[in-house]
């Protein structure tokens, strides 16, 4: 994949030596301060006794209620995929986790989270790698973490302010910096997209930033239609991602999808992202795509088990995971 540079006894060590504060006899753990968080949030407003781990959408909505529930109910859960996916404690797709260590190893780093909803997945991804420098499982170097959130509910997007200045301390103890800037925007619109890029980029360039992770989690819930609509975004964001001079990756972490629209949405960006042309169309309810190089295969779903302190049980779960770097 060619992003590749961390240091092979550290991949080594995480591959089968997790931590046991992240697993565990065959089930996932996430990371005491995470779940604490979410916790303490839902007990400040009197949610907790609302909380059902397999209720409610996979995605979160844009009114206040879906934000609200999204936040009770799936928060843990989509975290627990995210880590997964970072984790991969069966050494089944080590080149995603390679990606993640490799590009939020140390450094400034600015991430651009898509459709962000609550943060679930971006705040799993980073309270993974706080806990793996915590256990000394690897390297404590500084790491600054510039995110921008984009979202169209403001209601979520604050849940995940609210959710990162509660874990803020913790992430500083491990010499993780990060900064959150948060932007209520449809995706669906490819010119408020658009606008979105000018700043995050400009940003970037003012601090002399040139290492990119988009992150995505848990959109195909909106199914193809919708997705097709945001299409153009998506390939205007890995467009600009994909300039040489940077350093780009993008994670694209998702529930059980059955079909292979996804891929063909996934194989698209990536070849935006790698600067190669293409033929994109669509026929009935399938999707194609010519091009001169591999695609990517159709996408695994694989299912874990991941345990839910606030309800003391395990939980089964599934995940599908794209990932891909510009080369």
């Amino acid at each position: 994949m060619g992003y590749v540079s961390t240091p092979t006894s550290v991949l080594s060590f995480i591959g089968k030596s997790l931590p046991p504060s992240v697993w565990s006899s065959g089930v996932l753990y996430l990371p005491k301060p995470l779940t604490d968080a979410h916790k303490d949030i839902l007990n400040d407003n009197g949610w907790m006794q609302s909380y059902q781990p397999t209720g409610g959408k996979e995605q979160g909505g844009q009114s206040p209620k879906d934000a609200k529930d999204h936040l009770v109910n799936r928060f843990l859960n989509s975290s627990a995929r995210m880590q997964f996916v970072c984790a991969d404690p069966l050494d089944e797709q080590t080149a995603v986790r390679n990606m993640v260590l490799d590009q939020l190893g140390d450094g400034n780093n600015f991430l651009l989270d898509l459709a962000a909803g609550n943060g679930a997945g971006t705040l799993a991804l980073l309270s993974f790698l706080c806990e793996l420098r915590i256990q000394r499982s690897i390297p404590k170097l500084p790491l600054n973490v510039s995110i921008v959130g984009v979202d169209y509910s403001e209601n979520a997007l604050e849940f995940y302010a609210n959710l990162l200045e509660r874990l803020t301390p913790w992430f500083s103890s491990a010499g993780i910096n990060v900064s959150l800037v948060t932007n209520s925007c449809d995706i669906r619109v490819s010119g408020a997209v658009s606008e979105v890029l000018e700043s995050f980029f400009s940003h970037a360039r003012q601090n002399g930033v040139n290492r990119f992770l988009c992150v995505i989690s848990a959109l195909s819930g909106v199914g193809k239609d919708e997705l097709e609509v945001m299409h153009d975004s998506l390939k205007i964001v890995a467009a600009r991602l994909s300039h040489k001079t940077c350093t780009s990756s993008w994670l694209w972490v998702e529930p059980h999808v059955k079909n292979s629209w996804l891929t063909r949405f996934a194989d698209s960006v990536r070849l935006v992202l790698n600067q190669v042309a293409f033929h994109f169309t669509r026929n009935g309810d399938e999707y194609n795509i010519r091009t001169d190089v591999p695609q990517l295969a159709k996408h695994k779903s694989r299912r874990f088990y991941w345990y839910d302190p606030h309800i003391d049980q395990e939980v089964k779960s599934h995940v599908t995971v794209m990932a891909f770097g510009n080369e």
